[in-house]
């Protein structure tokens, strides 16, 4: 089967400003009293300047994303769409003016204190739907700009969407409801979306609601696509049955908001202490925008307190300092605690449906121990992070539609080693080269993935390194972390040079995974070298909390690496980047508990009665349906003991069976970025390059 591509509608937004002042975390600031009158009345750092556009952002959320938004789709096309974001470039009129050619734009939208040489000059422009200003926009010219794309479609086997004139310029809490309504009016229920949103008394709830029996009743539609005939009563009788499938389980995507900044932060930048109305407009127009891309709900939490900061910063210092597991255990669950009051039981419940996890926050949700679970949300959730600061940043990134990248045909890893070659770092040079030859066994039995290396231990050749493997899919970078607490800035060590990052002579490829100590630490809201990377031009940037173990980063990296070739040869377990970490952390118990004990480690390792090594056994069969996203370390614990019991072996180990007696290394390792854009397996890319 062969799929037509739809026209994809691209938004252009004017703001009047000479030039674009890239907003960046301040790494070096020569005048603090500046720092702190230029920051007074902000807390995530949002340009004053883009707030008359704020509308414009608005109106075109209520906009089609692409030709399919405005006529009748069949169902089994609406099944396949994934991550259909609005595509929304934000710039100031001079820069974007010069390049209006080259963004193609279907709608040019200025903000009324432009200058009237570009009013006039824009009008001129090709542009679709033409160029209109923030005070033009209502609610007719949205229903009228509707029909006209539907008019003007590549696509012409369509029939007009029954209800394409159903539109409300929503606002406030209202606008949650956005991502149920592009469904809504493919299945005619429009009007009672809006009936129902218009008359909430709590709009999330509402939209929950909604949402659920959105996807429920879709994916028992799904589960009739192969009806032939036209048996009404058999229909029905699949169709029934398909509802009862679907309601036990139907996954939603969430899309959370929380913002709020480290104490020493407000202190040192002279920041607002509570967060201003109009970043919280903001704040809710990224949320919105990604949660209509997922077919999301989009839950908004209060403020971070600084307490949440301080435990995180608490945990983090002490991991570099040296300290027990069940100390790391106990600040989890106390952070977990004091996170799960900021939900509703209504977003508990969504929490624990729910498939994938966006975060718009600078604090890292996914260390809380949420409802029921007796481990922590990103241990049996995908989740993937967008820090809020600074908030410009954040929300001209989030607003242009993000790539979709297929890794299924060819991986190409680049490999820079910053780590010197000398006795001091023989251990963690062993890992590293541990991992090579874990990457050129896979590149040697499968050509679709390649590798390419480089010892790079000095800033100069690690750029040259980069520049030289722009081809590459994935750059692993091996190096020491640095954390720098007195200018509270977390970058690499590129042999003996300190690096952050923070230059624009460089790009980078699309994934960056840094097998290094603490090179995203959130606790103190320091800037750190994994945001870098995203404004360097990555998708995703894997990163650590905290020290980590080389050996320990051995045995994760490397399955990582495993999972993505195994997709390569046709293996479906993962389709995505975020779904094979979510992999492999969820099995990871097991080598974190060898990694405790050298006796257990051998006896796992070893091989049973039955000739067979209890690794491999644990892992292929006895695991295989058994470990259960949010008691995952309960289960892999009760799976050893009955292979303990088997060999006569009860109450053995039981110092290391106890799941606060050994180092979740997991637990420390963040994406930031888009992980679960880039597909490792994805039957419309494979069909595409004819694979």
């Amino acid at each position: 089967m062969k799929y037509n591509i739809p026209k994809y509608y691209r938004y252009v937004i004017l703001f009047k400003k000479e030039e674009m002042e890239d907003v960046e975390p301040i790494i070096k600031v020569p005048n603090l009293s500046e720092l702190r009158s230029i920051n007074k009345g902000r807390l995530h750092l949002f340009d004053e300047e883009l707030l008359s556009i704020l509308p414009a952002i608005e109106y075109c959320l209520h906009m089609p994303r692409t030709e399919l938004d405005t006529y009748d789709t069949d169902t089994e096309i609406l099944d396949k769409e994934y991550d259909v974001s609005h595509d929304i470039v934000i710039g100031p009129e001079r820069l974007i003016f010069s390049r209006l050619d080259l963004f193609q734009p279907t709608l040019i939208i200025y903000s009324d204190d432009c200058s009237e040489k570009i009013k006039n000059e824009v009008k001129k422009c090709k542009s679709e739907l033409g160029a209109v200003s923030v005070l033009e926009l209502s609610q007719r010219l949205l229903i009228s700009q509707w029909n006209t794309l539907f008019e003007n479609r590549v696509l012409r086997d369509g029939e007009k969407l029954e209800d394409i004139n159903k539109q409300f310029l929503l606002d406030g809490e209202k606008q949650l409801v956005l991502p149920a309504l592009y469904t809504a009016r493919q299945y005619g229920k429009a009007d009672s979306v809006y009936n129902d949103v218009f008359n909430s008394t709590n709009v999330f709830e509402t939209c929950a609601k909604l949402m659920w029996n959105q996807l429920v009743h879709h994916n028992a539609l799904m589960s009739c696509k192969d009806f032939v005939g036209t048996d009404g009563t058999e229909f029905k009788k699949m169709y029934v049955e398909g509802m009862e499938n679907a309601e036990k389980t139907t996954r939603v995507n969430v899309v959370i908001t929380m913002p709020g900044v480290p104490r020493r932060q407000i202190t040192y930048g002279g920041l607002a202490s509570e967060v201003p109305n109009d970043e919280k407009k903001v704040i809710r127009l990224l949320g919105v925008h990604r949660a209509i891309a997922k077919k999301a709900l989009l839950i908004e939490l209060p403020m971070v307190e600084k307490e949440l900061f301080e435990k995180l910063n608490e945990l983090e210092i002490n991991c570099i300092q040296g300290t027990n597991n069940k100390y790391v255990h106990k600040i989890l669950r106390d952070i977990g605690k004091m996170l799960e009051r900021k939900f509703t039981k209504a977003q508990l419940w969504v929490i624990n449906w729910s498939k994938h996890i966006t975060v718009f926050s600078d604090f890292p949700i996914g260390v809380a121990i949420i409802g029921n679970a007796n481990t922590l949300l990103q241990c049996y959730k995908e989740i993937s992070y967008r820090p809020l600061s600074p908030l410009t940043r954040c929300f001209q990134n989030e607003m242009v539609k993000h790539k979709q990248l297929f890794y299924g045909a060819q991986c190409k890893i680049a490999f820079a080693e910053c780590v010197l070659n000398d006795e001091q770092n023989q251990g963690i040079r062993a890992c590293s080269d541990a991992i090579v030859d874990v990457l050129k066994g896979l590149s040697k039995e499968n050509k679709k993935l390649q590798v390419s290396y480089g010892e790079t231990l000095t800033i100069s050749d690690l750029k040259k390194f980069i520049a030289a493997n722009m081809d590459a899919d994935i750059l692993h970078i091996s190096g020491h972390g640095y954390y720098d607490r007195r200018s509270n800035m977390a970058g690499l060590m590129v042999g003996n040079e300190f690096w952050m990052a923070d230059g624009n002579d460089y790009t980078v490829p699309p994934v960056v995974v840094l097998s290094a100590c603490h090179v995203s630490p959130r606790g103190s809201g320091t800037v750190n070298v994994a945001d870098m990377f995203i404004r360097a031009g990555a998708e995703a940037v894997l990163g650590t909390f905290i020290p980590i173990d080389a050996k320990r980063n051995t045995v994760l990296i490397s399955r990582l690496y495993t999972y993505i070739a195994e997709a390569q040869k046709g293996s479906e377990q993962y389709k995505t980047l975020s779904e094979a970490w979510s992999g492999v952390v969820a099995t990871n118990a097991i080598h974190e508990m060898a990694e405790t004990s050298k006796k257990f480690s051998e006896w796992i390792w070893g091989i049973n009665s039955k000739g067979k090594r209890r690794m491999i056994d644990f892992t292929m069969e006895r695991s295989v349906g058994r470990l259960h996203g949010s008691t995952m370390y309960a289960d892999t614990i009760l799976i050893v003991k009955e292979m303990l019991h088997e060999e006569g072996l009860d109450g053995k180990f039981d110092d290391v069976l106890n799941q606060e007696n050994y180092f979740p290394e997991s637990f420390f390792y963040q994406w930031v970025g888009v992980p679960e854009n880039i597909f490792l397996y994805n039957e419309v890319f494979a069909e595409t390059m004819d694979l």
